[in-house]
């Protein structure tokens, strides 16, 4: 049986919140998801970033490009499977934008906002950099 949505979400925020964690990030949950902020990370160098998790790579304009404040989009490489380890990618979505409206903005349905269930090849390699990687060992 398949989860529902909000399963699946809460599947997707258990699962990145391990990874974080293991990737030196302190992970906060706010009461309410107000202008897109679901998570908010301290980095392992001390900064605070408010970030929006996705199952997959989106970006949209209205939603998550406002003016002065940056959100972080935080989304897995695919969609789930079992035995299936994902990479995930924490990147600021005004980068993550303007990359994609470069690739993708002349598309009939672009609108400002896109968004791919699976990581090509070409997203892959411009993404590598914020790619989260396990800095810590697990007892596990």
């Amino acid at each position: 049986m398949a989860l529902s949505a909000n399963e699946l979400e809460a599947a997707n925020r258990s699962e990145v919140t391990a990874l974080l964690v293991r990737a030196g990030y302190r992970v906060y949950r706010p009461e309410a998801d107000v202008g897109g902020e679901d998570l908010v990370v301290r980095t392992p160098t001390g900064l605070l970033r408010a970030v929006q998790l996705k199952g997959r790579l989106t970006v949209d304009l209205e939603r998550y490009g406002q003016s002065g404040r940056e959100i972080w989009m935080l989304f897995p490489e695919c969609p789930y499977a079992p035995d299936l380890r994902r990479s995930w990618f924490l990147i600021p979505h005004t980068e993550l934008f303007k990359w994609m409206k470069v690739r993708h903005g002349q598309a009939p349905k672009w609108n400002d906002k896109w968004s791919v269930r699976s990581i090509s090849g070409d997203q892959r390699e411009f993404l590598s950099a914020y790619q989260l990687h396990e800095t810590r060992g697990s007892d596990a």
